[in-house]
């Protein structure tokens, strides 16, 4: 069961006394036992699915053609979901470059019995929109009209020269000669998956969307995790 509710921009012009970002988008799902993991929580790579969906359609809006994901920042869950709580996930363009867009996604969650509502995790997605017949696409700029949306648009540049510089950092972390007594062998946790990809992991474009990848990442590190556990007697 979802839920996806956006606001015309022509509507926003009509309301002179309401604003919303043209480019928001709000999905809302209801957790239901078939998304829960083996302790009865909504599984991790069930909410990245969800939460690349929101994203994608956010993204595509404002390019006005297919998007992809590029990449997905740090995410910290602050909670876990149980079964019955509605999740709700808001995503927005935050800021637009050339032919990529950084789009900001909040998840809260909902007891519908007790009316309390909570934060889940606040996580920054990268999309690039897809080269058309017309060739690359060169994306609009995005307008900030609120002092939040001005400070995500200009965080949105650090966070992106961040995002730059990051994989030369790790390569230098793994470069160095630094050495754990009580470190687990890697091999010990090693766990491999190969997956098919069937209609289901499709998305609109029929190819494999980024939060069913995210998804499958998430079960094989889980996987791992467990293992490092046991060899520590977790």
């Amino acid at each position: 069961m979802g839920r996806e509710t956006s606001l015309d921009p022509q509507l926003i012009q009509s309301c002179g006394d309401v604003y919303r970002n043209p480019t928001e988008v709000q999905m809302s799902q209801i957790v239901l036992p078939c998304h829960a993991n083996h302790c009865g929580e909504l599984s991790v790579g069930q909410l990245l699915k969800w939460m690349d969906s929101t994203a994608c359609l956010s993204a595509e809006r404002h390019a006005g053609c297919s998007c992809v994901t590029a990449s997905v920042d740090d995410i910290h869950f602050e909670h876990t979901i149980g079964v019955g709580k509605v999740v709700s996930i808001i995503a927005k363009v935050n800021r637009a470059f050339t032919s990529s867009m950084e789009v900001g996604i909040l998840v809260t969650c909902e007891d519908l019995y007790t009316d309390r509502h909570w934060k889940v995790c606040h996580a920054f997605a990268t999309f690039v929109a897809r080269r058309t017949e017309a060739g690359k696409v060169q994306l609009k700029q995005v307008i900030p009209h609120t002092q939040k949306e001005q400070m995500e648009y200009s965080l949105a540049a650090e966070r992106r020269r961040m995002r730059l510089i990051h994989a030369e950092i790790i390569t230098d972390l793994l470069n160095s000669s630094t050495e754990f007594e009580d470190s687990v062998l890697a091999e010990r946790t090693r766990v491999e998956s190969v997956e098919l990809v069937l209609p289901p992991h499709t998305n609109h474009q029929v190819s494999t969307f980024g939060g069913q990848i995210m998804a499958w990442m998430e079960n094989v590190a889980t996987i791992a995790a467990r293992y490092a556990f046991s060899i520590h007697g977790f």
